[in-house]
């Protein structure tokens, strides 16, 4: 092979690879969207984890501490959800807290959505939801659990916002 056929084969190559990487980050945030991580005080996540302790002091019941592995758990179920439209929970918890390494006795799954974008409003129709079922907010008021992570993920397609609540004991 001479050495021009063999730069044009390299060029081409690199062509194709980089249009190939090009297409995929233009459409990786549409088909998994990022989960925003909890941080500041303005973060929908960071809301919910405020609101939900508060019931929980009113109750006499103690604060959830944020687990940063939760957090990230928390994030990619809501990113599923949000990705695929689907509300669901997951088919074993267990299952994946052990496969990332967690440790936990007992665990459970808040999730929701809402149809509200980001921010205030969306985190104030989630926690409504959940404190409207009384699954979920049994679940968050529990002495059971200590810990906790909570993600969220936006689904542009219908401006939705998408939840999830991971919780240990």
């Amino acid at each position: 092979m001479s050495m021009a056929a063999s730069r044009s084969g390299g060029t081409r190559f690199i062509l194709v690879a980089a249009f190939a990487a090009l297409l995929a980050l233009s459409a990786g945030p549409l088909a998994n969207p990022a989960p925003v991580r909890a941080g500041t005080a303005e973060t929908t996540e960071a809301n919910l984890l405020q609101w939900v302790n508060a019931e929980r002091s009113k109750r006499g019941v103690p604060a959830l501490r944020l687990r940063s592995a939760l957090v990230d758990l928390a994030g990619d179920r809501a990113a599923k959800m949000a990705s695929t439209g689907d509300l669901e929970h997951s088919s074993c918890l267990a299952c994946k807290l052990r496969n990332r390494g967690i440790s936990f006795v007992t665990c459970s799954e808040v999730i929701a959505y809402t149809t509200y974008p980001w921010g205030d409003q969306a985190a104030q129709s989630i926690f409504n939801g959940w404190k409207g079922s009384t699954v979920h907010w049994g679940i968050l008021m529990s002495r059971t659990y200590t810990s906790v992570g909570f993600g969220v993920a936006y689904r542009s397609s219908n401006s939705s916002t998408w939840a999830a609540g991971v919780l240990t004991g």
